[in-house]
C-alpha cells in the first residue's frame, strides 16, 4: 500500500541526499542542489523502505527521479513504495533497462551529460589534446595571472563582472533575459555556499583584474560537477585553462568530472567534445506502458465523466497542481498530502471530468470518518450525523466559467444521497474565494462555520443529505 508523504525540499533532504549518494557510484548531477535541484520551483522529497525519492511538477505533470537507494534495496522494491503509473524522467541507462518491461523509454541527446576521466582532463596528455596544450600555454606565456579561492570579500567584484557581461549581452527574447538573471541568482547562491564548503569557487585574474571565475561541487568521492563557468573571451585561452586550472586545484583526487550536459545548443556541444569526454551519461524518460482506464458511466455538459481510483493518482496530482498554478490567489486550493489522495481514491468517491483523454475537472467525497468527526465539532453539529468532507474541487483554467463545476459536483451529491444518505457533506473554502461559494450555495450547501488555519482563514459549508 502507498504510504508515503513528499514534502518540500529542506535541509534535512540534502543531507539524506548526501547519505544515499555516497553508496551509490551514480556520475550523473541530478541530485546536486546548486548544479540541478534549485532549478525547480518546488522539489518534494519522501524517505521509504531503504530508498529516497524525490519530484517535482514541470511542463504539466507531476515527474519522479530516479530513486536512490540503499544496500538490500532494488529499483523494482523502491518503485514498489510509489503511486502507480510514475513518469521518470533523467533516469540511466541501466535503471530503464530494469523497468523496460513496465516502461517505455525515450532517450534525449541533448541532456546527455559529459564525463570525463580528471586524470586526463588534468594532464591533458595525447595528441587528441593538443591544441587544449597549447591554449593552455598561450595563456600562461601571454598574461600576468593568479588563481585564487574564492572569499565573501569578493563578491561585489564579482557581481560587477557579472553586471558588465549582462549590459554588453544582447538577448534574442524576454525569455532569454529572464533566464539569464535567474542562471544569475543560481550561480550565486553557489558561490554563496563556498562559505559552508558545500561548494568551491576559483577565481581568475589578470594583472589584478578579474577576467573569470568557476564554480564546482564534489559529489561523491569519485566524481565532481561543474557548476558554472565564466571568462572574458578577449584574453586567449581563457576557457581552456580555466577549467583545466580548476579542475586541478580542486578535484585531482576525483576519478571523474562531470561537466553537465550541452542542452542541444550547438557550441556549447562543439566545446564540450573538444575536451574529450570519457563518455556520455545518457538520459532517458519513462513512461509507464500501462495506461490507467477508466469506466465512464455518464455525462455532464457534454463531457465524459468517470469515478477516479488509485491507478489515476499521478494523472489527478498532475491535474490538481497545474490547476493550483494557474490561480491568481494560491490558497484558494489547499491541496492534498499524498495519502489524503490516495485515501479519497482508495476509500473515499473522487469523479472526473474528460474532454477526450484529458482531465479537466474533478469532485471528491472524502470517507473518513475521523476526520469527519472534526468537521462536526468545527460546525458546531451535536446532532451525531456523520460528516464527509467534500472537496478536491477543481476545474481546468480554460474551462472555468462554463457551469462544469456545479455540474460535476451535482453528480458526486447524487452519488451520496445513495450512498451514505442520512450523513452531511462539508465543504471547506478559503475565504474570499467567491467562485467556489457561489458554486456551493447554488447546490443547496449552506455556511455552518468559520476557523483560521495557518495561513488560512476557512469557511465551513455543509449540506445534509
Amino acid at each position: 500500500m502507498y504510504t508515503l508523504d513528499f514534502k518540500p525540499l529542506d535541509a534535512h533532504a540534502l543531507e539524506l541526499i548526501k547519505e544515499y549518494s555516497s553508496n551509490s557510484r551514480y556520475l550523473g548531477s541530478d541530485y546536486s542542489y546548486f548544479a540541478y535541484l534549485i532549478w525547480f520551483e518546488q522539489v518534494e522529497y519522501a524517505e521509504g523502505d531503504r530508498a529516497l525519492f524525490l519530484r517535482a511538477f514541470f511542463d504539466g505533470r507531476l515527474r519522479y527521479w530516479q530513486p536512490l537507494v540503499k544496500d538490500g534495496q532494488t529499483a523494482m522494491g523502491a518503485i514498489a513504495q510509489l503511486p502507480p503509473l510514475c513518469t521518470f524522467f533523467g533516469c540511466s541507462e541501466g535503471f530503464s533497462a530494469q523497468l523496460s518491461e513496465e516502461y517505455a523509454s525515450c532517450y534525449d541527446r541533448n541532456y546527455s551529460e559529459y564525463i570525463y576521466l580528471t586524470e586526463d582532463f588534468i594532464s591533458l596528455v595525447g595528441k587528441r589534446y593538443n591544441a587544449k596544450r597549447n591554449h593552455v600555454h598561450k595563456f600562461k606565456a601571454l598574461y600576468n595571472y593568479e588563481m585564487t579561492p574564492y572569499k565573501p570579500d569578493d563578491r561585489g567584484e564579482v557581481l560587477a563582472f557579472e553586471e558588465e557581461w549582462f549590459e554588453s549581452h544582447r538577448f534574442d527574447s524576454e525569455n532569454a533575459e529572464r533566464s539569464a538573471m535567474r542562471e544569475r541568482e543560481i550561480m550565486f547562491a553557489a558561490i554563496d555556499a563556498t562559505a559552508e564548503g558545500k561548494t568551491v569557487c576559483d577565481l581568475l585574474r589578470v594583472d589584478g583584474k578579474l577576467v573569470g571565475f568557476s564554480v564546482g561541487e564534489r559529489l561523491s568521492d569519485e566524481c565532481a560537477v561543474i557548476i558554472y563557468e565564466k571568462a572574458d573571451t578577449a584574453y586567449d585561452g581563457i576557457y581552456s585553462f580555466l577549467a583545466h586550472e580548476f579542475a586541478a586545484r580542486n578535484f585531482s583526487d576525483c576519478k571523474y568530472i562531470n561537466r553537465q550536459e550541452d542542452m542541444g545548443l550547438e557550441g556549447l556541444r562543439k566545446s564540450k567534445l573538444s575536451y574529450c569526454p570519457e563518455f556520455l551519461l545518457d538520459k532517458y524518460v519513462l513512461e509507464p506502458r500501462r495506461v490507467a482506464g477508466r469506466d465512464i458511466y455518464t455525462s455532464v455538459l457534454g463531457y465524459d465523466v468517470a469515478p477516479l481510483k488509485e491507478d489515476h493518482f499521478n494523472i489527478v496530482m498532475s491535474f490538481l497542481q497545474d490547476g493550483i498554478a494557474s490561480l491568481a490567489d494560491k490558497k484558494f486550493f489547499l491541496n492534498y498530502k499524498d495519502s489524503e489522495l490516495m485515501g479519497v481514491l482508495g476509500n473515499g468517491h473522487m469523479l472526473g471530468a474528460f474532454d477526450g483523454d484529458a482531465l479537466i475537472a474533478t469532485v471528491g467525497v472524502d470517507l473518513d470518518r475521523e476526520y469527519g468527526k472534526k468537521l462536526a465539532e468545527i460546525c458546531g453539529d451535536n446532532s451525531g450525523r456523520q460528516f464527509y468532507e467534500f472537496s478536491g474541487i477543481m476545474v481546468k483554467e480554460e474551462y472555468r466559467g462554463k457551469g462544469i463545476a456545479r455540474a460535476l459536483c451535482g453528480e458526486a451529491i447524487s452519488w451520496a444521497r445513495r450512498e451514505i444518505a442520512g450523513s452531511t457533506l462539508c465543504a471547506v473554502v478559503q475565504k474570499g474565494n467567491i467562485p467556489s461559494e457561489r458554486n456551493l450555495l447554488g447546490l443547496g450547501f449552506k455556511l455552518s462555520g468559520r476557523a483560521p488555519y495557518k495561513e488560512y482563514d476557512f469557511e465551513y459549508f455543509t449540506l445534509e443529505i
